[in-house]
């Protein structure tokens, strides 16, 4: 009991650190944009992109936690990890039933939808039919070059970024930091930069190259989502990444070979298709995760643990002459 009350004690400590130093509103109550389901632009867009400097909200000054993606050049950041799902232990029984994921089964999304086109960066809202959890998705930064605006539930899981265009432009998860460093996370930020590396790593997988991803951008750039070898070209740290044995209702799945880590689904015909990630059972169940209450999974990395998923498709894998196929 007494390290789990440690682990949403850190967690909180990054959150409200990560907050201060981004300069970013606090999260929202709700996923604002999707109201209705019918939102089109952000909310962040209509209001004028005025606010957002060239540098992303700091993100070039090495004063935001996220965006020392512009203080160091390799353009991945670590700390923006606590304006994610840092609140998650905390609040982890305050997430609300709506949206939230299958409750009795372990995949999320309507299996008859059909597959839409990856080519370009997809938008939330054509993502809706395979999130049925999307509804618990919040707002939780500002506009941050090479990355865009952040959106996460009160609890541990994937979060997505989206751009002027509300296109989804990359995904992200925290893990802790006593569980080791791995080659596929995020560089470390500089110590001298308070934000929420102080207690968690994080791993970003980009849909584009991150230098494209600006308030500026082309709503008709090409994606690396159109398979595997093309996603890897952009996340190179990925390469690290090993095939698993068993598909996850029919999509291949790639994994870290050990250790936590986002695990990437692919399509029977190509394409990205998901991603999952595991979060420690004893940090508590949440609606939005696959599992249901009191029956997580088998974890190399935990143990045991709930996981939470992000899908570009439907929740099990069309037959591979199905959908956009990809040379």
């Amino acid at each position: 009991m007494g390290k789990q009350s440690l682990t949403a004690a850190l967690a909180l400590v990054s959150l409200t650190a990560a907050l201060a130093a981004c300069g970013t509103p606090a999260p929202a109550p709700n996923n604002s944009h999707n109201k209705g389901g019918t939102g089109t632009t952000h909310k962040s867009a209509q209001a004028g992109a005025k606010k957002n400097t060239k540098s992303g909200s700091g993100a070039k000054t090495g004063n935001s936690s996220g965006g020392n993606k512009g203080a160091a050049s390799t353009g991945k950041a670590t700390g923006h990890k606590g304006t994610t799902s840092g609140t998650s232990a905390a609040q982890n029984k305050k997430v609300s039933g709506t949206g939230a994921a299958n409750a009795t089964g372990t995949a999320i999304g309507t299996a008859a939808t059909k597959p839409i086109s990856l080519k370009t960066l997809p938008s939330i809202t054509s993502l809706d039919p395979y999130n049925p959890h999307h509804a618990a998705y919040h707002e939780v930064s500002a506009f941050i070059n090479e990355m865009g605006y952040h959106w996460a539930t009160q609890v541990p899981g994937i979060v997505y970024m989206t751009n002027n265009h509300n296109q989804v432009t990359a995904v992200e998860a925290q893990f802790p930091q006593n569980h080791g460093t791995f080659g596929w996370y995020d560089p470390p930020t500089p110590p001298t930069i308070l934000n929420a590396s102080l207690a968690w790593h994080s791993e970003h997988l980009y849909f584009v190259a991150p230098n494209s991803i600006t308030t500026g951008m082309s709503a008709t750039l090409p994606s690396d989502l159109t398979s595997w070898n093309a996603f890897k070209a952009v996340n190179t740290r990925l390469n690290l990444y090993v095939k698993e044995p068993k598909t996850y209702h029919g999509y291949t799945v790639y994994a870290p070979p050990n250790g936590p880590g986002i695990k990437v689904l692919v399509s029977p015909s190509g394409p990205i298709a998901g991603f999952l990630v595991g979060e420690p059972a004893m940090w508590g169940w949440s609606p939005v995760y696959l599992q249901s209450n009191g029956k997580p999974v088998h974890s190399l990395a935990y143990g045991t643990a709930y996981q939470s998923a992000f899908m570009l498709g439907p929740s099990k894998a069309p037959a591979a002459s199905a959908g956009t196929t990809t040379k």
